[in-house]
C-alpha cells in the first residue's frame, strides 16, 4: 500500500465530537463520522450519535451543538464498536488535528474490550504547520481562507467533507506520488493513542471528582493583586507551566473559560448532588 498512487489507496475521513477535550478525566465520544473515499468518488459514509454514558459538558455543548437529550437514545459505542471498526478495515485514516480523534476512537475500543483497529493515519493539521502558513490552522478558518464551501454547524460529518477538501488542497500543493511520500512529508504516522509521558500531578480530591463528576466547584480565589473573589467553575483539564499547576475551567462569574494557579485557590468546595 505504501507505494501505490494516491488515487489508488481507500482513505476515510474521520470526525469525532466528544464530550470534553480528553479521555484521561473520562470524557467520550457523542458523534463520529466516516467517510471512504477513494480517489473523486465516495464509495460509503457512516454517522451516528453515541450515548456517552456521562453528560456533555457545556462548553463541548456550544461547540457541537449536542446536548445530553439528543444522545439520550442513540447507541453505545460498544453497540456499534464491530460496525466502526468494519469502515475501517484496509484503510487509511485522515482527520484534522489526528492525534484527538485517534485518541478518542482508542479509548472508547478499549472501553468496549476490544483492540483499537491501528490503522495508518494523516493529519491535515500537521501537514498545515509543517508547510503552510494560515493565520489560524482550524479547520473552520482554513476553509474559509480557502474559499471551501462549508456547513455551518460544527457536527461531525460536516467537518470530514471539508477536511477531505482540505486534504485535495494540501496533495495539490505539495504534489505527493504515494503513500510513503505522504507519511514522509508528515514526518511519519499518527499515533492511535496519546502517547505522551506525563508527570503526575497531585490534585485536591475535590478537585478530583469535580473533573470525573463534571460537577462545578466553588473556589475562593486570590488573584495576582491580592484581590479576593468567590465564583463557580466548571472544571475541564489540569495543565502546567513553568513550574505552576493549572485548573482551567469555565468561569460562570465571567462566563468564559479561564485558568486559575491552584496555590492561588484558598478554598475549593465541590457542588452538592442535589
Amino acid at each position: 500500500m505504501l507505494d501505490l498512487p494516491l488515487s489508488e489507496i481507500p482513505l476515510v475521513f474521520l470526525d469525532t465530537e466528544t464530550t470534553g477535550l480528553t479521555p484521561r478525566f473520562g470524557d467520550r465520544m457523542v458523534e463520529i463520522a466516516l467517510a471512504r473515499f477513494r480517489g473523486d468518488a465516495m464509495e460509503n459514509f457512516y454517522t451516528t450519535l453515541i450515548n456517552p454514558e456521562r453528560s456533555i459538558s457545556p462548553g463541548a455543548a456550544r461547540v457541537h451543538g449536542i446536548s445530553d437529550p439528543d444522545v439520550l437514545d442513540a447507541p453505545r459505542f460498544r453497540e456499534i464498536a464491530k460496525q466502526v471498526r468494519a469502515e475501517l478495515e484496509g484503510v487509511v485514516i485522515v482527520a484534522h488535528n489526528a492525534p484527538f480523534d485517534l485518541n478518542f476512537v482508542s479509548n472508547e475500543f478499549r472501553l468496549a474490550r476490544l483492540n483499537a483497529p491501528g490503522n495508518l493515519a494523516l493529519d491535515t493539521l500537521t501537514l498545515l504547520r509543517r508547510f503552510f502558513r494560515f493565520r489560524s490552522n482550524a479547520l473552520s478558518r482554513v476553509a474559509d481562507a480557502l474559499g471551501i464551501e462549508r456547513e455551518t454547524s460544527h457536527r461531525a460529518l460536516a467537518d470530514v467533507l471539508t477536511t477531505r477538501a482540505v486534504f485535495q488542497y494540501i496533495l495539490g500543493e505539495l504534489k505527493p506520488q504515494t503513500l510513503r511520500e505522504l507519511l514522509h512529508l508528515q514526518g511519519g504516522p499518527i499515533p492511535w493513542a496519546d502517547t505522551e509521558v506525563r508527570e503526575e500531578i497531585p490534585l485536591p480530591p475535590e478537585l478530583e471528582e469535580a473533573l470525573r463528576s463534571r460537577r462545578k466547584l466553588l473556589l475562593l480565589y486570590v488573584d495576582e493583586y491580592g484581590s479576593k473573589s468567590e465564583r463557580w467553575v466548571s472544571p475541564v483539564d489540569v495543565l502546567m507551566r513553568k513550574e505552576y499547576v493549572y485548573l482551567r475551567a469555565y468561569c460562570h462569574l465571567r462566563a468564559a473559560e479561564r485558568n486559575f494557579r491552584l496555590d492561588r485557590v484558598l478554598e475549593m468546595k465541590i457542588e452538592s448532588d442535589g
